[in-house]
């Protein structure tokens, strides 16, 4: 179940910089964005694909834990 403030990836809409290794990310290029930390990773050199798979590794943990 997605939420609504949940990384995703997107197309950027504006500028920006990667958070793990400091690429310029341009307008229309596509990012792995954290809205509640607005954070932003690109998807050259994995940076974006390590943190999407993190957050859906986790994410996944969740939803499948018992106690």
């Amino acid at each position: 179940m997605r939420r609504g403030l949940d990384p995703k990836w997107m197309q950027a809409k504006y500028a920006g910089t990667c958070k793990r290794c400091g690429k310029a990310i341009k307008a229309g290029e596509r990012m792995f964005y954290f809205p509640n930390a607005r954070a932003c990773y690109c998807s050259a050199d994995g940076c974006g694909g390590k943190e999407s798979r993190a957050f859906e590794s986790a994410a996944f943990d969740e939803m499948n834990c018992v106690l």
